[in-house]
């Protein structure tokens, strides 16, 4: 067993991987707006608390999840974003480094542009927004100073919501629940599901242990547009997939690359993979949000 601090623990892939690993590890979960027992109330600007709670646990892990995942909103506030993303994982890289706490950092495939997929581990980012270049001038940080992290590269996620909103997946059945048709159908998406990179991020840790480090890919194999999964979504609500379309461009929003699949070329020689189907997967996680 062993002693993991988790980051984000109140955030859509945080719940999973505190569920999931607390079952057979000591897990301490660090929440903020959101945080209720046990979930341990943090604030992660604060340089000071966060050594503090790393004097006082002494993890072995500290899995670092929480961060701005929506590329939007980097438009919006881009320096909080940024300041999130990037110094406050630089604080807690630090207290690894004095503590002899292994780093496992969530980053993701926005880091690339989209262009040359698939992309393995050693394919040189080239984000096109400033959430993907937030993570990407964090990893070369990480890979800088503090090489003995682990760098975890995850595609967009869906799972267990409070509401349909909660994830940039559930959210179209949403949409489709409020009579829109249209989605986007030009960028390609691997939707994973949050149970499987906590089982995945599991399997890592009781694989490698201490020695997990450099650049991991874990995704889902199933290649998909928004449309592609509001059809879907739309035949489980019993909803005409023939009155869905493609939608225009969205000329205000966030550019997103175009097909940023990762390759794994490291966790999968060991047996560990997501085999996951989507339209099983979301129809569980969308049963009791229709049935109210």
């Amino acid at each position: 067993m062993a002693k993991i601090m988790l980051s984000g623990a109140t955030g859509l892939l945080g719940r999973a991987i505190f569920a999931n690993l607390g079952t057979h590890h000591d897990i301490i979960g660090l929440g903020f707006s959101r945080a209720q027992p046990p979930i341990i109330k943090a604030d992660l600007l604060n340089e000071k608390e966060v050594f503090e709670l790393f004097d006082t646990h002494r993890p072995d892990f500290f899995i670092h999840s929480a961060a701005e995942r929506n590329p939007d909103k980097f438009d919006d506030d881009p320096e909080q974003a940024i300041e999130l993303n990037c110094a406050v994982t630089e604080c807690i890289a630090k207290c690894c480094a004095q503590y002899q706490c292994k780093l496992i950092f969530i980053s993701t495939d926005y880091v690339f542009d989209g262009r040359t997929a698939p992309y393995d581990e050693a394919a040189i980012p080239n984000p096109l927004n400033l959430y993907g270049e937030s993570k990407a001038r964090t990893e070369s940080l990480l890979q800088t100073l503090y090489p003995s992290a682990a760098i975890v590269r995850i595609p967009v996620l869906y799972g267990q919501v409070g509401h349909l909103g909660e994830s940039a997946v559930t959210v179209i059945a949403k949409q489709l629940l409020h009579g829109v048709t249209e989605f986007d159908d030009d960028a390609l998406r691997f939707p994973t599901d949050t149970k499987d990179i906590a089982l995945v991020i599991d399997q890592a840790i009781n694989h490698f242990g201490q020695s997990m480090r450099g650049i991991y890919h874990v995704s889902a194999k199933q290649k998909m547009t928004k449309l592609d999964m509001a059809k879907i979504m739309a035949e489980i609500m019993g909803i005409d997939t023939n009155a869905l379309s493609g939608a225009p461009f969205n000329p205000n929003a966030a550019p997103r690359p175009k097909d940023c699949q990762l390759k794994d070329t490291k966790l999968m020689t060991q047996g560990i993979e997501i085999n996951t189907d989507f339209k099983d997967a979301i129809a569980d996680i969308l049963a009791p949000h229709l049935s109210q």
